[in-house]
C-alpha cells in the first residue's frame, strides 16, 4: 500500500513543499530517493585508537561545556570519559551544542584522536545513543536526514509503500539477490555494511539488466533472416587491388563482419577506428560481400563535405563499381533516385537525404553508418527500415571506452582498429600561453610558405563566455599573419561552406574553423593545428582535431592554446596518441556524454553502476538478457508482459 507523504508522522505543509521541489511527491518516491552517503558510528575499540585515526567512541561527558565564541572559530570544549581514559574534546561551529550536552550524559562522539595529548578533534556528536550505528546522508535540500530517516522507518515498519518484483524469479534465485523490498529497506535502514553491499549488488544487477534490456530489444541482430550467400572469390579480387596489406586489426574486424553475415540473424556491429586507422577501407571490404550477392549497399555520413569525400574515396578504390552521390545539392537528383530504385548502382553514398520517402532501393542489403552518434535513433531507424535483412554496420572515429561501447552495443558486436595502416612520424603536440602568440603566428606563415595547409579551431563562432571565437580570431590572424584566411562555421549556408573548403584546398592557406571539422576532413598537405581555447575541449576532441593533420609524410606540429590552470590535462595529449586510453581519461573527467551524444546520454545516468568498474557485471546482464529474449515463451508468458511494456516503451524513447 502507498498513501500520500502529509500522513507520515514528522512531515508537514513546509517538508511536503520541500519534498515536491525534489520532485518527491509519494512514500515510493521516498523509498527510490536513496541515501548519497553514509556516517558511521561503529563504536571504536581501544586496540584501534591510533594516532591521527578517525574514531567513534561511546562516551560519558565529565565536565561542563566552555564555549569560546572570541577566535577567529566558534569552538566549544569539555573532557569525556571511555574505556577509563579522560579525553579533551574540541569542537568548532556547534553553538547550540552546549544547550543539548550536559555534564554526566553519554554521547556518541566522532573526530580525529590525538593520542600525544588525549584530545578528540570533534566532527558529530549524537545525543541519542539509541540510533542507528550507520547515519544515512539524504542531501534534500533544507530537509534534515533525521527527519527523512525517521519518515523511511515509519514507512517500512507500517508498510505504507508497495515494492513489486520487476526481475525475473529465476534470475535472482540464481545470483542469490536478495529481494528488491529488502534491497530498499537495507539502503534505508541498515544494520551493518555488510546489509549495504547485498543492497547495491542487487540493485546494481536490476539497473544493468534494465539497461541491456533497453539496448538489446533496440538491436537489429534480433532480427532473423538466412545467413548471406557471398562471392569470396569477388571480395578476395577486390582486397588484392588495395596497395598496402591490411594491419592485424583490420583483418580481424573484416573477420568479424564476415562471421556476422555468415549468422542467421541481421548484423549489428560498430567499428572503432582510431584517427587514421583505415575504418572505411574495412566497410568497403563489407559492402563489397553484398555487392557480390546482386545486393545493393548505402553509406551515411553526417554532412554533405564529408559524403562527397568519402564517395570519391570509393570511386578511387573501387572503379568497377557503380557508385553514386546523393545529398540534397545532386545534381539531377530524380534521376539519380530512379536509378538508385531501378539498381543502377551498387553503392549509394550520402547524407540525411537518403532517409526521403522517395529514395527507394532494388535490394538494400547493408547500411553504413559513419559516426552514427551525429545522428537521432529516429534517422538511423528510417534509413535501416528500407534494408530487407537490416544489416547494420556502424563506423566511428570517436575513441568509445571500451566498457560503453559495450554496454551500448554488446561485447561481441565491437571491432576495435588502433593500429595505422601506415607508420608515419608522431605528431608534435605542444602547450602554448596565450601571452606567447608570435611563434604561433610565425609556424603559420612557415608552414604556407613551404606549400603546406594550417587550420585554427575555436569552440564558439561569437560568445560572450569565450574569448577565443571565430570573430576575434579572425581580427587577431588578420593583423599578424600574410596567409590567405578561410572561414567554416554553422552560420554560414551549406554553399558558403562548401565554397571555403574548397578555396581552403585549392591553395596552401589557413582555416579558421569551428570543431566543423573534427571528424572526416582529409587534406594531405595540412601540417598545422592551432587549438585556441582548449581548455573547452575534451581530451577525445582535441585528439579528434589533431588527427586532422598527419596525413602525409612531413613534420606535423599541433599547438594547444589554453591558460595555464589546463596545463596538467594537456600535456597528456604530448605524451598520449592513443585515443581509447584518452577516452578513459575523459569518461572520468566529463561522463559518457561526450561519446555518445545528448540523444542517447539520458540512459546512461545510473545510481549504482560504475562503467569503468562494473564491466563483468555488464557481459553477465546482457547474457541474461540475450537468454531471456530467445526464450520460446517470451513473448506468450503473463509472467514476463511487464518486461515486453517496457521494452515498448524503451522503443519510443
Amino acid at each position: 500500500m502507498e498513501i500520500k507523504l502529509d500522513k507520515i508522522d514528522g512531515i508537514g505543509p513546509q517538508t511536503l513543499r520541500k519534498l515536491r521541489n525534489a520532485n518527491i511527491w509519494s512514500t515510493y518516491d521516498l523509498i527510490l530517493n536513496i541515501p548519497k552517503g553514509y556516517q558511521d558510528f561503529f563504536i571504536t575499540k581501544p586496540s584501534e585508537m591510533k594516532h591521527n585515526a578517525k574514531i567513534t567512541l561511546k562516551a560519558k561527558v565529565v565536565s561542563q561545556l566552555k564555549d569560546n565564541p572570541y577566535g577567529k572559530v566558534f569552538s566549544t570544549t569539555f573532557d569525556i570519559k571511555v574505556y577509563d581514559q579522560v579525553i579533551h574534546v574540541i569542537i568548532f561551529n556547534r553553538k547550540y551544542l552546549s544547550k543539548q550536552v550536559r555534564e554526566e550524559q553519554e554521547i556518541i562522539i566522532q573526530g580525529t584522536y590525538n593520542l600525544y595529548r588525549s584530545q578528540l578533534l570533534a566532527t558529530e556528536i549524537k545525543t541519542k545513543i539509541d540510533e542507528t550505528s550507520i547515519k544515512p546522508i539524504y542531501r534534500i535540500k533544507d530537509v534534515s536526514d533525521y527527519l527523512i530517516h525517521q519518515a523511511v522507518k515509519q514507512i517500512f515498519d507500517k508498510e505504507q509503500v508497495q515494492i513489486f518484483e520487476i526481475i525475473p524469479k529465476y534470475l535472482i534465485e540464481k545470483y542469490r539477490l536478495i529481494s528488491r523490498y529488502d534491497a530498499y529497506m537495507k539502503l534505508h535502514c541498515p544494520k551493518d555494511f555488510s546489509e549495504i553491499d547485498q543492497a547495491i549488488r542487487r540493485l546494481k544487477y536490476e539497473e544493468t539488466f534494465f539497461l541491456e534490456l533497453k539496448v538489446v530489444s533496440d538491436q537489429s541482430s534480433l532480427i532473423p533472416r538466412k545467413p548471406k550467400n557471398y562471392d569470396i572469390s569477388f571480395v578476395k579480387s577486390f582486397i588484392k587491388t588495395i596497395p598496402y596489406e591490411l594491419t592485424h586489426d583490420q583483418k580481424q574486424a573484416v573477420n568479424d563482419i564476415y562471421r556476422d553475415f555468415k549468422k542467421d540473424h541481421a548484423m549489428f556491429r560498430l567499428i572503432q577506428g582510431d584517427v587514421g586507422s583505415g575504418k572505411t577501407v574495412v566497410a568497403l571490404i563489407a559492402i563489397m560481400a553484398v555487392i557480390s550477392m546482386g545486393e545493393q549497399a548505402v553509406f551515411m555520413a553526417p554532412t554533405t563535405l564529408l559524403a562527397e569525400q568519402q564517395y570519391h574515396t570509393y570511386v578511387q578504390m573501387a572503379p568497377h563499381l557503380r557508385i553514386a552521390l546523393l545529398t540534397q545539392k545532386t545534381p539531377q537528383k530524380k534521376k539519380v533516385i530512379e536509378d538508385i530504385k531501378n539498381h543502377q548502382y551498387d553503392l549509394v553514398v550520402g547524407t540525411h537525404a537518403l532517409i526521403e520517402d522517395v529514395v527507394k532501393f532494388s535490394k538494400l542489403g547493408l547500411v553504413v553508418i559513419d559516426e552514427q552518434h551525429k545522428f537521432g535513433v529516429d534517422t538511423r531507424g528510417q534509413l535501416i527500415d528500407k534494408s530487407h535483412s537490416k544489416d547494420v554496420l556502424y563506423l566511428t572515429a570517436t575513441p568509445i571506452p571500451r566498457t560503453l561501447a559495450m554496454m551500448t552495443f554488446g561485447k561481441q558486436n565491437v571491432s576495435i582498429i588502433k593500429e595505422k595502416p601506415k607508420q608515419k612520424e608522431p605528431i608534435k603536440t605542444l602547450y602554448v600561453d596565450k601571452d606567447n602568440l608570435d611563434l604561433i603566428y610565425k609556424k603559420i606563415d612557415e608552414e604556407i610558405a613551404q606549400g603546406h595547409h594550417a587550420y585554427v579551431v575555436v569552440p564558439a563562432i561569437t560568445s560572450n563566455h569565450v574569448d577565443d571565437n571565430i570573430e576575434s580570431t579572425y581580427e587577431l590572424l588578420k593583423a599578424n599573419v600574410d596567409a590567405q584566411i578561410h572561414m567554416l562555421h554553422g552560420k554560414m549556408t551549406k554553399q558558403e561552406q562548401e565554397a571555403s573548403m574548397q578555396a581552403f584546398m585549392d591553395k596552401p592557406s589557413l582555416l579558421l574553423s569551428t570543431t566543423m571539422i573534427e571528424v572526416g576532413i582529409d587534406v594531405q598537405t595540412a601540417t598545422l593545428m592551432i587549438i585556441f581555447s582548449a581548455e573547452h575541449f575534451g581530451l577525445s576532441q582535441l585528439h579528434q582535431l589533431r588527427g586532422r593533420i598527419g596525413r602525409n609524410d612531413l613534420s606535423n606540429t599541433c599547438y594547444l592554446i589554453s591558460g595555464k590552470d589546463d596545463v596538467e590535462r594537456l600535456t597528456l595529449l604530448s605524451k598520449i596518441d592513443d585515443g581509447f586510453e584518452l577516452a578513459n581519461y575523459d569518461l572520468k573527467l566529463r561522463g559518457p556524454g561526450d561519446f555518445i551524444g545528448s540523444d542517447q546520454s539520458g540512459f546512461l545516468k545510473f545510481n549504482f553502476i560504475d562503467i569503468l568498474s562494473d564491466q563483468k557485471l555488464i557481459e553477465i546482464a546482457q547474457k541474461d538478457v540475450f537468454e531471456l529474449l530467445k526464450q520460446k515463451d517470451f513473448q506468450t508468458n503473463r509472467k514476463y508482459q511487464y518486461l515486453r511494456n517496457y521494452i515498448k516503451e524503451s522503443m519510443k524513447i
